[in-house]
């Protein structure tokens, strides 16, 4: 059976005040990190996040996927984000309760270098911060990356991650699913499987355990965010899908989403810009 998913990434309630306001030397940081940043006057509150993050729910109540996946970075405060987290909850409400939200946590939900606390903190705001689902013969699982990026505070929280994926990995097969698709907040390349660590991806060590793991057991994609670009990488029949930001781009593609249609025999994906968004859309039409 034929279905189709819609993926988000990046919304980050509060990003685009915060970078209006930065000043030239943090521009340049910026700039040296290959993220192209708006000239825009100073700003405050939420407006740019509640627009375009209202159009991605507007989108997925009218076209009707079986379920949306936000792809991390919820908001843009790291530690205290109560308005942002009330203002994505607000609009999250208001998508039709027929169709699942699923969370993935990002850099920006648990700190670059999470804790205890900032776990227990993104669990009590959104829920668990790794599980899996299925759908229609398809077996979807959700990781919390920034665990993998960083996990000097957490080891045990890596290693439960590292159990419960192959156990799940290895019962998805066992059960004879169609695809196995996992999303994340990090890519785990961006060009290919050995390049060098960077804060987009993550570091070669545990980079190469998520990836044998995952050609292992033959997962077909793995969907994720951050960089606030769209990309395509390739690991043998792997497929790494960096997806464009929801919120502020900062790259050269604006913001929208990702319809991925789901058949037995394999994935095909499309991203919309949100003024190129369709008006109906059945699995295929991507293509």
């Amino acid at each position: 059976m034929s279905f189709f998913f819609m993926q988000l990434a990046d919304p980050q309630f509060g990003m685009y005040a915060q970078l209006s306001r930065i000043d030239d030397a943090e521009r340049i940081r910026f700039d040296g990190m290959g993220l192209k940043l708006p000239f825009a006057p100073e700003t405050y509150g939420l407006e740019y996040e509640t627009d375009h993050y209202s159009k991605a729910i507007a989108a997925a109540n009218r076209l009707r996927p079986d379920f949306v996946v936000t792809c991390g970075d919820m908001c843009n405060n790291k530690i205290d984000p109560a308005d942002e987290l009330a203002e994505l909850k607000r609009i999250t409400s208001t998508l039709d309760p027929d169709i699942p939200m699923y969370w993935v946590a990002g850099n920006h939900d648990v700190t670059n270098e999470p804790t205890y606390e900032s776990i227990e903190n993104y669990r009590e705001r959104f829920g668990p911060d790794f599980y899996s689902f299925d759908r229609s013969g398809s077996h979807f699982v959700v990781l919390n990356s920034t665990v993998w990026q960083q996990p000097v505070n957490v080891p045990d929280e890596l290693d439960k991650q590292r159990e419960f994926l192959k156990s799940d990995l290895r019962s998805a097969r066992e059960a004879g699913a169609d695809n196995i698709v996992l999303f994340t907040h990090h890519p785990p390349f961006l060009t290919y499987v050995d390049e060098g660590d960077s804060w987009l991806v993550l570091p070669q060590e545990r980079r190469r355990i998520l990836v044998d793991l995952l050609t292992e057991y033959d997962v077909a994609t793995v969907f994720s965010g951050h960089w606030h670009r769209n990309h395509t990488a390739f690991f043998g029949g792997l497929q790494i899908v960096v997806t464009g930001a929801t919120g502020l781009p900062l790259g050269p593609d604006p913001s929208g989403l990702r319809l991925v249609t789901v058949r037995p025999e394999g994935i095909s994906h499309r991203f919309y810009a949100f003024d190129e968004m369709p008006t109906e859309f059945s699995p295929g039409l991507e293509t």
